[in-house]
């Protein structure tokens, strides 16, 4: 059923340009669902001006959740972080570029709220980066559903119950993949085909390398928590 309050997790690295917009365009499309947002913002050691963007917008916005980390974690721990300040409360997470579309937030709620899912994830459909990274995507997520039970196209744009968030957050394992993690724990997860953007400003922070490096990390992690499961 639906919540008065939803929290909104944005992991942001190098994402100055695009706060302003998402906070607002966030908050627009949570009260067409009739609620209301409190943003969580986890600010990875970016180095831009996101920092003070923020600490602005949080002078005008006393529902947000401003962490701030003294050197960079990555993305997926700087998630895990955010988790932990969801309070109980229904989960949207989203990147701060704007390539997930805020206008979309509702439909995930409406799902979430009208099933019994853990989670309901906005599987990316669209041309949204280069014909190499896009191929390389598909790959991986085909690699990744054979592992553990996502929808195709999952990624890192989704809403999740408060109750499976901290589950998450409770684990032990030692990497953290947010995708992953929800299909080791999630019951039931529900899946809606939404456009992503393309990137309105700057560019990705991933190199190929890093893009390599953090695929087989995300592996290592979904078969570390599924060994877990399978030995408790």
């Amino acid at each position: 059923m639906p919540t008065s309050q939803v929290s909104i997790l944005v992991p942001v690295y190098r994402n100055a340009g695009t706060l302003r917009a998402l906070h607002q365009q966030v908050q627009d499309a949570v009260a067409s669902a009739g609620a209301t947002v409190r943003f969580i913002f986890v600010e990875d050691a970016g180095g831009d001006q996101a920092r003070e963007i923020l600490e602005d917008l949080a002078g005008t916005d006393s529902n947000m959740v401003l962490i701030f980390n003294p050197e960079n974690l990555g993305q997926q721990e700087a998630i895990r972080k955010g988790l932990a300040h969801a309070a109980g409360q229904d989960v949207v997470v989203m990147d701060a570029d704007l390539q997930d579309p805020p206008a979309a937030i509702p439909f995930l709620l409406e799902r979430l709220w009208a099933t019994g899912a853990d989670a309901v994830f906005a599987t990316r459909i669209g041309v949204y980066q280069s014909r190499f990274r896009m191929t390389a995507s598909t790959l991986y997520r085909a690699l990744l559903i054979r592992l553990v039970p996502l929808p195709s196209g999952a990624g890192g744009f989704v809403v999740l119950r408060g109750a499976l968030a901290a589950r998450l957050v409770a684990s032990e394992n030692p990497r953290f993949h947010l995708a992953g993690m929800i299909g080791c724990h999630a019951i039931g997860i529900e899946a809606i085909a939404i456009r992503r953007n393309h990137r309105e400003t700057g560019k990705s922070a991933y190199t190929e390398r890093m893009r390599v490096a953090t695929a087989l990390s995300n592996f290592a992690c979904i078969l570390n928590e599924r060994f877990r499961h399978d030995t408790t």
